[in-house]
């Protein structure tokens, strides 16, 4: 009940924000036993299932470790995972362990080491973007392919575009593209804040032709999963890149040809730790703009070169 307690009533630091319901599901999981899905597929039990049935106050470093231990045998990052959610848990609660190893006080020959998670970005290989952005123009489905093709020139994460119900991610609806103005909000991301896109011409044209006789409440693209067409693309492109990875390639393109300040914001990073990009580097609307029609730009540039 204690660990239903934090989930509840944890927040966050920085901005005093209740947990995204994804965390919030994310470390109930941790605590669940195996189970089987409604389609079918069998999960395991969570990284904390272990020691679940046991009081916060009960808990001896020995079974700290075994947990950690027998998660790890099956993923050494999910296993991290739920160390630092459980000692956040632990933290908040006001509860010391003896010897517990995830505690800085702890000799570290005996603690556990948690390493920050690394990223795995796989964007489009430098040179292949125009021949994705070609094979993307004339797959089968186009609905689809209007899909990939504004995450890639946007740099949107895939639950931006689509939402989940599940999660507590609203999609973006025909109401939040501001057509006059170029703009699209998005509304508390995933670092808890709103987030204004600021539309390059070319994906101001597909998003207005989505928003045509459609109500405002209505997702921007009727398509949740485009997985489909994105491997038809892949396929007639030469290319392997998967959801995030367009994001990845926005990114990896946007790097190049802003500055740090510009990119970051574009990207949605996080800030609020930078005293320099917080409070002295202020971006206009006119120069951020200008960032994601650049991007635009150098792919449809490089769709013209065979």
């Amino acid at each position: 009940m204690r660990r239903v307690h934090y989930v509840e009533k944890k927040r966050r630091a920085k901005d005093g924000l209740l947990l995204k319901t994804r965390t919030r599901s994310d470390c109930l999981n941790m605590v669940g036993p195996a189970r089987t899905t409604e389609k079918g597929s069998r999960q395991s039990a969570g990284g904390l299932h272990p020691i679940a049935h046991m009081a916060l106050n009960e808990l001896a470093a020995g079974d700290i470790r075994e947990a950690y231990d027998a998660a790890a045998k099956r993923s050494v990052r999910r296993a991290a995972y739920a160390m630092q959610v459980l000692r956040a848990v632990l933290r908040w609660h006001g509860v010391d362990v003896p010897d517990n190893p995830l505690g800085r006080e702890t000799a570290g020959r005996d603690r556990i080491t948690i390493r920050a998670p690394h990223g795995d970005p796989s964007p489009i290989l430098p040179k292949m973007p125009g021949a994705w952005w070609r094979a993307a123009r004339i797959a089968p489905s186009q609905v689809a392919a209007v899909y990939d093709r504004f995450q890639l020139l946007t740099g949107c994460r895939v639950i931006e575009i689509h939402g989940h119900k599940l999660h507590g991610y609203p999609p973006i609806t025909v109401g939040d593209i501001d057509q006059r103005g170029g703009r699209a909000g998005l509304r508390d991301t995933k670092n808890r804040r709103d987030h204004k896109l600021l539309l390059s011409t070319q994906v101001l044209e597909t998003a207005k032709r989505n928003c045509v006789w459609r109500k405002t409440e209505k997702p921007l693209s009727p398509v949740v999963d485009a997985r489909k067409t994105l491997a038809w693309i892949n396929a007639k492109a030469g290319t392997n890149v998967q959801g995030h990875g367009l994001r990845a390639t926005f990114a990896s393109v946007a790097e190049e040809l802003e500055s740090s300040a510009s990119f970051k914001r574009m990207m949605d990073g996080a800030i609020d730790g930078d005293v320099t990009l917080g409070h002295y580097v202020a971006k206009s609307e006119a120069q951020l703009r200008a960032g994601w029609q650049a991007v635009a730009d150098f792919v449809g540039q490089a769709a013209k070169q065979h």
